[in-house]
Formats: structure tokens, C-alpha cells, sequence
């Protein structure tokens, strides 16, 4: 029944054979960008080099390069890049707009307020502090906008004009911190440009499981994410509990956005992006949508690092501001698309 009524919604439905093509092709491009991402950059470093620093390390420049950077980039970015296209899909799905962003939640602007007032109020500049700032900062503002959207009625446009209103509140706190207080700016720039530029692989023992949590919880809300955009009186009638899904896609999305914004900062736009490409592959189905989108924000944020390292080589452009260049004129391309996929 569910089936039925999604395909008289969505007539153009896509088979199953392409959405596992899709997601195999997906996940080979993965791994090329992986390797890439460990062997380029401003000093080629050879597959089997990184191979050695990992099995064989003996201390020598390269393997130095491979082990210290490359890796923990590489990882990291991948890690980054899963939580925050899983957290974009889930948010379109649960808000039903094509248009939403981990960030209308308020995360991105929760985390840079805590980040700025431990630089500022506390003097902390150790990164693992400040990830531990920033991810409260994510958690206590999702609650703040969960509970306002609950005192407006709970529904979607309610969450999302509450996650607006708080993030442009802490925006200017945040702003008004950084100007009172230059040394905190200082702090905060490479963190705020969005970077995985001298972070240890460490940072996974607590940003790791917060991240699997959140994907396990993501791929287990598609099928009511898929019941949901039939309308709330349809999915309660097919026995989906709305209250506990937005829960749980709320709950989801703070813990994959919050911990990825702690670990590089705000990463823009991949969270928009990642679920359209996805949905364009593979059609409306949720199901198919969040794991694609999972891989392919991957795919972009390895591949972004790898662009920021050579663009201006020797200098560095951070992972943020290329897909702040990228997200651009892709945003123009799909606005300007006659057919878009809807949700």
C-alpha cells in the first residue's frame, strides 16, 4: 500500500537494479577519492609510502607526511563528509523541503557561540577543548530550537523559523564576541573557515561513536522518512508515530551535524547538496537517498581538501571556502533546472 500510493507521487520511480548500480559506482568513487586525497598534494606521496607508513613506518620525510597529514585528513574528512550528507538528507526529509540544512537547526551557529565564548570568556585554545565546546554548543541549541518549535505546534515550518531565528541571535553573539575580542578571532579562524588541517586521528575516540550513533539512527528513520512525505494524516493512519520520528531525526541530525561541525568547523552548503545529487540519482526514496548522500558528502569533502591543498600551493585554502566556491554555482544549476526531483 505504502508502495502504491509512493508511485502514483512519484510515476518516474527508479528501479532497483540503477539505485544499486548508483550506490556501487558511488562507493568505487570513494575510494578513488581516498586515494587521492592520501597521495596528492603539495608533495606526491606514492600509494605504497602511505601503505609503509602504516605497516612499515621508518621515519622518513614522506612516510612523516603520510602518517601526520594525509591520513588523519583523509579520515577525517571521509568521517566529516558521511555525517553531514547523512544529516542533510534527513533534514530534507523530515522538514518535506528541498531547501533545508542541517544549519536551519541552528547547529552551526550553536557551535561557533561556544567555540567563540571558551576563546573569549575561558582562554581555552586546545582543539579538543574547543570540540567539546562546540559539539554542547550543537546539542543545547537543538534543544532550544526543539523545544520553541514544540511551543509553536511542532510542525516542520515551526522547527524550521525557530532554527532561523536562534542561529541569527547567535550569529550576532557570535560576531560581537570576535570583534570585543580580537584574540579569539585568531583562534577561531582556522576552526570557523572549516578545516581538517592539524587534527589528529585521536578526535575519532569521541567524534566516532557519536557519528556511527547518529548514521545507525539515520538509516533506521528512511522507511518512516519515506511514509512521512506522504503527509502526516497518511503516515499516522499507516501507524508511523510522527512524534517519535521527528525525535529521533532531530536527535539523528544533532549528533551527525553537531559532532562534524566540532571536529572541522562549518563545513557549507554539503548538507544541502549531498541529498540533491543523491535524489537526482536515485529518485525520492529515502531508503536509497540518505546512505547515497552519506557517500557522496564523503566523496566532496575529500576531494575539497585535496583542491584547497594545491590550489595555492604551498598555502592552503580551507575544505569550508572551496565548497562555499563549489556549492554556488551549483545551487544555480538546480535552481535553474525545469524538472527538479521533488520531495
Amino acid at each position: 500500500m505504502i508502495l502504491a500510493a509512493r508511485a502514483r507521487r512519484d510515476p518516474s520511480r527508479i528501479s532497483a537494479g540503477r539505485i544499486a548500480l548508483v550506490v556501487v559506482l558511488a562507493l568505487v568513487a570513494l575510494v578513488v577519492a581516498a586515494v587521492i586525497g592520501l597521495t596528492v598534494g603539495t608533495k606526491f606521496v606514492p600509494l605504497s609510502t602511505v601503505l609503509d607508513a602504516i605497516l612499515r613506518f621508518d621515519g622518513s620525510d614522506l612516510q612523516l607526511v603520510a602518517r601526520e597529514s594525509r591520513i588523519p585528513r583523509t579520515v577525517l574528512g571521509i568521517v566529516v563528509g558521511l555525517a553531514l550528507g547523512a544529516a542533510g538528507a534527513v533534514m530534507q526529509g523530515l522538514t518535506r523541503n528541498a531547501l533545508a540544512d542541517p544549519g536551519i537547526l541552528g547547529v552551526n551557529a550553536g557551535a561557533s557561540v561556544a567555540v567563540a565564548l571558551a576563546v573569549a570568556a575561558l582562554g581555552i585554545s586546545d582543539f579538543p577543548q574547543l570540540m567539546a565546546f562546540a559539539l554542547l554548543g550543537a546539542c543545547a541549541t537543538t534543544i532550544a530550537v526543539v523545544l520553541l518549535g514544540a511551543a509553536g505546534g511542532g510542525s516542520p515550518v515551526t522547527l524550521v523559523l525557530s532554527g532561523v531565528a536562534l542561529a541569527a541571535v547567535l550569529g550576532g553573539v557570535t560576531t560581537a564576541l570576535v570583534l570585543l575580542n580580537p584574540h579569539s578571532f585568531l583562534q577561531m579562524r582556522s576552526w570557523e573557515s572549516g578545516a581538517l588541517a592539524g587534527r589528529d586521528l585521536s578526535i575519532l575516540t569521541v567524534a566516532g561513536p557519536a557519528i556511527a550513533l547518529g548514521l545507525v539512527l539515520a538509516f533506521a528513520l528512511t522507511r518512516g522518512l519515506d511514509v512521512l512525505a506522504l503527509g502526516d494524516d497518511t503516515a499516522a493512519s499507516l501507524g508511523v508515530k510522527i512524534g517519535t520520528l521527528r525525535t529521533g531525526a532531530v536527535a539523528s541530525v544533532t549528533l551527525l551535524a553537531g559532532t562534524a561541525t566540532a571536529v572541522a568547523g562549518p563545513v557549507a552548503f554539503l548538507g544541502l547538496a549531498a541529498p540533491h545529487i543523491a535524489r537526482g540519482a536515485v529518485g525520492a526514496s529515502q531508503k536509497a537517498i540518505v546512505p547515497l548522500a552519506a557517500v557522496i558528502g564523503a566523496i566532496v569533502v575529500v576531494l575539497g581538501d585535496v583542491v584547497g591543498r594545491v590550489i595555492i600551493a604551498p598555502q592552503e585554502v580551507p575544505v569550508g571556502i572551496v565548497m562555499a566556491f563549489v556549492a554556488a554555482p551549483f545551487l544555480i544549476v538546480i535552481g535553474r533546472r525545469k524538472n527538479p526531483v521533488q520531495l
